[in-house]
């Protein structure tokens, strides 16, 4: 049973992290979905074993903090904007549990490790292609991945983020290499692996990942040196060899692959330096905290507040606050940031404290304790490059990187078969096995809601597919086979905003295309009927905002698209595409001064090209019709700060 284990939660960190990391609900559920049924399974074989009392407190600090998550995401104002983070925090703590209740044999930790090895050589070598070749290459095409030049994203569509996870599997693969009874030839085979992933974080071109891996591998390093202090002063000589080689090697490749890249020097060059940038987008969650900051906002909401409070360097959507400490503050308030402390507290003594008793024990690193050490080591070491790693990034808002967290988190909460383990089940009894039950409830609870949704889901993302291909304007073939995928979605989620956005495109692209005028008023009346309704599941994107007005700008129907485009200036005052928008609005009904300083705006708000496009369209129309009618006073007309 408990190899069945294994292979599910393999399967499921795989899954996820090889569909593009789970950017989107739907790459997760199949993953998510295994988890659940690994929770479920894994009570029957131990519903009758104690729980570890060294454990408990750990796993109480998991399960508060899982609890606070998820009962914030489902009292959260956007249900569809909370999904998200629910379905991830009961995910997650279904890896946690099976790893820290099930999985406790350090063989079976051990091979779930070489599955993550082996996924990071996997990602090294797609990222190679996208490095060396210089293309947008993903091993799925149905999963594209933006324009990051030859930056390395491997299966996940965000270089960062590959990083991220390259930087766990190195901390492992240091610690097997250095510290496990595997046999020689395999700790040469995961030296290598860790080589490759230290070349791997390179082409990345993540700064966060050079400093977090930095940090990772200095913990790592102090470990290693009380380990040969206390376990290894035999062996002192061939560990420090072994150590040179391995590093010498990866400098040498590191110095290598650099050299010829000038992208790679000057992120280099970048790392140290002040991001104002991310610096920018903290301030942003910053101001959002302060809103609600005993419970933040509500899940997910940093999407709507970071467009609203953005300042004026950020052109990009501010989608996450690259930092997942604000984020957390931001969306789930003061509580949200004390539970996390408690669950990061909780587990980082407790895998201390296993560290130091093994050094209490004395020995000469001989028997199975060794490789459970070793493990130790690894999460630790991990454990750091994961908090290091979240203050720059949003790592743990990409759900490939928040499971494997969850399974280094798992290891540090019950330390394994090992001497310290078998005396304290020795010395005291535990808790009462009944406790256990938490994971198939939570496993059960995590089906329960993933399943009703799968297909809606599944069903979004294969509009969203369409939607990304620029064909679909010019072909009707496509819209037909989206608007079949939506229709049928919203069927079994008749409340979810993409499928109602995904079915207004689709129509809109149909009247574009039609040739008879009747078809066309039809498509686009039908279009702004289901932009109204993605409109009221989301009353607080602005993307879908603009889409509404602009549709109805498209049947002149202006009286009512006033109020949505000044809507759209309040929810993201500083948008050059809001203000563009704002600007074409006010040139459909010949109000060219307006236009003119909302194009204007746009200009100084990042979004030049389309400035500067507007502007002369202004003066070819001008010039045709040099008398347009005084316009009134416009929603948001104003000179630019």
């Amino acid at each position: 049973m408990k190899l069945l284990l294994l292979i599910l939660t393999a399967l499921a960190l795989a899954a996820t992290q090889m569909l593009a990391g789970g950017r989107e609900i739907a790459l997760c559920l199949p993953g998510y979905l295994l988890l659940a049924l690994g929770a479920v399974l894994g009570w029957w074989p131990t519903r009758r074993t104690p729980i570890p009392r060294g454990s408990v407190e750990c796993l109480a600090g998991a399960l508060v903090f899982c609890a606070y998550i998820s009962i914030r995401a489902i009292s959260s104002p956007e249900e569809y904007l909370a999904r998200n983070d629910l379905y991830l925090a009961l995910g997650a703590m279904a890896v946690y549990l099976i790893v820290a209740l099930n999985l406790t044999s350090s063989k079976l930790r051990l091979l779930l490790v070489g599955v993550l090895l082996a996924l990071a050589l996997a990602n090294c070598a797609i990222g190679a292609v996208q490095f060396f070749k210089g293309q947008n290459f993903m091993p799925f095409p149905f999963l594209p991945r933006a324009d990051y030049a030859s930056r390395a994203s491997g299966f996940y569509g965000y270089p960062n983020n590959l990083s991220g996870f390259l930087e766990i599997a190195l901390m492992f693969g240091l610690s097997v290499t250095f510290w496990s009874r595997w046999p020689s030839w395999a700790k040469m085979l995961v030296g290598y692996i860790c080589v490759m992933c230290a070349l791997g974080i390179l082409v990345t071109g993540s700064r966060g990942g050079y400093i977090s891996a930095t940090i990772g591998l200095l913990v790592f390093a102090l470990l290693s040196l009380v380990l040969i202090g206390k376990l290894a002063s035999g062996r002192v000589f061939a560990l420090l060899l072994a150590g040179a080689l391995l590093i010498g090697a990866g400098a040498w490749g590191v110095r290598k692959v650099a050299s010829n890249s000038f992208l790679l020097q000057s992120r280099a060059n970048q790392t140290l330096t002040v991001d104002v940038g991310r610096m920018r987008l903290w301030q942003a969650a910053w101001k959002q905290f302060r809103l609600h900051p005993v419970t933040g906002t509500g899940s997910g909401t940093y999407l709507y507040y970071g467009r609203q409070f953005r300042s004026q360097g950020v052109g990009a959507d501010p989608v996450h606050a690259h930092n997942d400490y604000f984020e957390l503050l931001a969306e789930y308030g003061i509580l949200g940031i004390i539970t996390a402390v408690i669950f990061l507290e909780t587990h980082v003594r407790n895998g201390w404290t296993s560290f130091t008793r093994r050094l209490s024990l004395g020995g000469d690193m001989q028997g199975l304790a060794s490789n459970s050490l070793a493990l130790t080591m690894g999460a630790i070491s991990a454990a750091s490059v994961c908090l290091a790693h979240s203050l720059l990034d949003y790592n743990l808002h990409m759900p490939a990187n928040v499971l494997v967290a969850a399974f280094v988190f798992g290891l540090l909460a019950s330390p394994g078969d090992g001497p310290q383990s078998t005396g304290d089940r020795e010395e005291s009894p535990g808790f009462p096995a009944f406790l256990r039950l938490a994971a198939p409830v939570l496993g059960i609870l995590l089906a329960l809601r993933i399943l009703p949704i799968l297909p809606a889901e599944y069903d979004a993302q294969r509009s969203r597919e369409i939607l990304s291909d620029w064909h679909h304007s010019v072909d009707v073939v496509p819209n037909l086979q989206m608007e079949d995928f939506c229709r049928r979605g919203l069927v079994w989620d008749p409340h979810n905003p993409e499928l109602h956005f995904g079915l207004a495109e689709a129509l809109s692209a149909q009247g574009d295309l039609a040739t008879d005028p009747a078809a066309k008023e039809k498509f686009y009346n039908q279009s702004i009927e289901s932009y109204t309704k993605a409109l009221g599941c989301a009353p607080g994107d602005v993307r879908l905002v603009l889409a509404l007005a602009s549709a109805l700008d498209g049947i002149r129907r202006f009286s009512e698209s006033d109020p949505l485009f000044a809507r759209a200036l309040e929810l993201d005052p500083k948008s050059g595409i809001a203000h563009n928008a704002v600007a074409n609005h006010l040139l459909a009904q010949g109000k060219y001064p307006e236009a003119a300083v909302e194009y204007q705006k746009g200009i100084h708000f990042g979004a030049g090209d389309a400035g500067k496009a507007g502007l002369e369209r202004i003066a070819e129309e001008q010039k045709a019709n040099p008398s347009p009618p005084t316009p009134a006073s416009a929603p948001g007309a104003s000179t630019p700060n």
